[in-house]
């Protein structure tokens, strides 16, 4: 039986590549629209985390010393969550910090605006980025808009770094915006290039007081109780006896009687103390104690004050003191309107510069928006009293923080706060 071997006809293998030439451009199409929207992906990727990360280095705590230790950063930023917050200026450093970045010397993580941008181009592989803008703002409004800091602009366009440290309180914000520029590899359709824009804010905090309260200074001792006086018991003798002569008739002769006298002496009697055991006297010694006088600084007989006043240059309160004892101020805290409260063109700052509490007085200057007051611890007599903060300008405009906690470190009373707030 003779086979024949089966030939495709040509018009078949024409027919097929024909058809693969009309399926190509449509393959290469969709494969190079992979392609693109995977770069368009990547780049908004690596802005939005290049704002996240620049940002949460500029709103860690601390400063930055340059020391041999932090003169030059390690390049690698945190890799597991436990890092991703820097614990202190050293650790932030090495975390988060820049490859070889110098820095002055004890400057703040939000003020480092070369670090902080430094930061942000380490997340910038393969592309780069256009801008790295930041800025600085009070928080936001219930409707979304920001709260200024007088004299920054809180748009993100903006650059406003580095910000001065008396214009910042804590709880201020600052925002890194970064963006760049995507640009199709192959221009196959007129599409102009897209600027990919992430923006990122985070809360920082200035500073952190922490203050210790002193021991109560005022007690009322106890009388002692003396110990009882033993009885001393003395020894006694007895009295000697005195001798006695006895006259003794003894006949020498019948006729001639002769007396003589005999002496008979008794025994002498001797005098024998008899001594009684003395008890030696036991003194227990008794150490008087001193206890403190409970005072209670709530209900009817507490500590109470008046509202807040402000006036002129002076914020004020008064305070009643109904315990009948005169108590002891442990801390002073005051929170006020530091930057923008006076109206003025030029200085629109309030700087603390004096306390007067019932005649005791406090000198000093400070500008920040909370204060602890350091080495003051006036004493608050019974009745009514007046503590007094005086700035060094007229106080024109409250921002709502205004606020003076006054602590108190007597027995019964301790770390109890009279607070402007409630």
């Amino acid at each position: 039986m003779k086979t024949f071997p089966f030939k495709q006809p040509k018009k078949f293998r024409a027919q097929a590549i024909v058809e693969f030439m009309l399926a190509l451009p449509v393959l290469l199409m969709l494969l190079y629209g992979i392609i693109e929207v995977g770069r368009l992906i990547f780049i908004f990727s690596s802005v939005a985390n290049a704002s996240r990360q620049a940002a949460r280095y500029g709103s860690a705590s601390g400063q930055i010393s340059n020391s041999p230790a932090t003169q030059t950063r390690v390049a690698s930023g945190p890799t597991s969550p436990s890092q991703a917050e820097p614990t202190s200026t050293s650790q932030a450093a090495q975390q988060n910090g820049p490859a070889s970045v110098e820095t002055d010397d004890n400057v703040a993580f939000y003020q480092d605006c070369e670090g902080i941008r430094a930061v942000a181009n380490q997340s910038a592989f393969i592309i780069t980025f256009d801008e790295i803008n930041i800025t600085y703002d009070r928080g936001i409004n219930p409707d979304g808009s920001s709260i200024p800091i007088a004299g920054v602009d809180p748009n993100p366009e903006e650059d406003s770094c580095p910000i001065a440290d008396y214009t910042v309180r804590n709880g201020d914000r600052i925002i890194v915006q970064v963006s760049s520029t995507y640009e199709p590899i192959i221009k196959l359709l007129p599409l102009e290039p897209l600027t990919v824009v992430s923006a990122s804010a985070r809360s920082f905090l200035i500073s952190v007081p922490i203050v210790g309260n002193a021991l109560p200074t005022g007690f009322a001792a106890e009388t002692s109780t003396p110990s009882p006086v033993p009885t001393v018991i003395t020894a006694t003798s007895l009295p000697t006896i005195a001798p006695t002569f006895t006259a003794t008739f003894i006949p020498t002769s019948v006729n001639m009687p002769h007396v003589t006298p005999a002496t008979t002496m008794p025994p002498h009697s001797t005098s024998t103390p008899t001594n009684t055991a003395v008890i030696p006297p036991t003194f227990t010694p008794i150490t008087p104690t001193a206890t403190a006088t409970s005072i209670s600084c709530t209900g009817l007989t507490g500590v109470s004050h008046g509202p807040l006043i402000i006036d002129e240059n002076a914020m004020r309160m008064l305070i009643n003191n109904q315990t009948g004892h005169t108590l002891t101020t442990a801390q002073i805290y005051l929170e006020w309107n530091h930057d923008t409260g006076h109206e003025s063109d030029t200085d629109r700052g309030l700087r603390l510069r004096q306390i007067v509490f019932d005649r005791q007085i406090w000198n000093g200057d400070i500008q920040s928006p909370s204060a602890y007051i350091p080495a003051f611890y006036p004493r608050i007599p019974p009745g009514e009293s007046m503590v007094q903060f005086i700035f060094h300008q007229s106080y024109d405009v409250d921002d709502g923080t205004e606020r003076i906690i006054v602590n108190i470190s007597n027995p019964g009373c301790i770390n109890y706060p009279v607070d402007s707030s409630h």
